[in-house]
């Protein structure tokens, strides 16, 4: 760990320090375990100076009736949910894992600081804004941050279209994906994909169907 001091069994909050993680860009990272059980790779300047106090899962209220126990106020640790708001700030930390490295925070996509450490403000917009089971959260500027202003819900098919890997093709003054090109025209994705590759252009494909 070099020049790093040992965090390894102290607490900071509601976090209680596992391991060294590693260091990026000169911080050093420690694997933390938060009381609800969430484990999470946090900044040692974060800890030390109180900016991160647990994975943002629940507050704690303490009277003096409780005599000092705590208690869950939103219950929705485990619910899927909390499992989305926990992978959107995984994939944009610097831990993240190498598969989405370059997707994410590689790129420098990040969490807005209103919903990286607080669960409940996530929660409290993402069920305000049409929030199911069914739906998925999707940037609507795909090189923007999660962030209220830039954040929506959507089904998997307009998540799909909306992928920084998709592949616009404009015809007649129509702008779709080639996902979206494919449903419309009633062609495999595969095989239209197949002949744009091989040169042909989509008017040669829609007017001779030469597929």
């Amino acid at each position: 760990m070099g020049r790093f001091i040992d965090l390894t069994g102290q607490r900071f909050g509601r976090w209680t320090v596992l391991r060294y993680a590693g260091s990026h860009n000169g911080a050093a990272f420690w694997e933390c375990q938060c009381d609800c059980g969430t484990i999470r790779n946090v900044r040692a300047s974060c800890l030390r100076s109180g900016e991160s106090k647990s994975c943002g899962c629940f507050m704690v209220e303490v009277t003096a009736k409780e005599n000092g126990q705590k208690r869950f106020k939103h219950g929705m640790w485990g619910t899927r949910l909390y499992g989305i708001w926990h992978n959107m700030n995984q994939r944009c930390s610097p831990s993240c894992p190498k598969a989405t490295y370059n997707r994410y925070y590689g790129r420098g996509i990040r969490v807005c600081p209103e919903w990286e450490h607080d669960f409940e403000a996530f929660a409290k917009w993402a069920l305000s804004s049409g929030y199911n089971d069914s739906l998925s959260i999707d940037r609507i500027d795909n090189d923007g941050n999660y962030e209220p202003s830039n954040c929506r819900w959507v089904t998997k098919e307009t998540q799909a279209n909306n992928k920084s890997t998709s592949r616009f093709i404009t015809y007649n003054g129509e702008t779709k994906t080639l996902a979206e090109w494919a449903k419309k025209l009633n062609i495999n994705y595969s095989t239209l994909r197949t002949n744009l590759s091989r040169g042909k252009t989509l008017e040669d494909i829609i007017n001779k169907r030469d597929l």
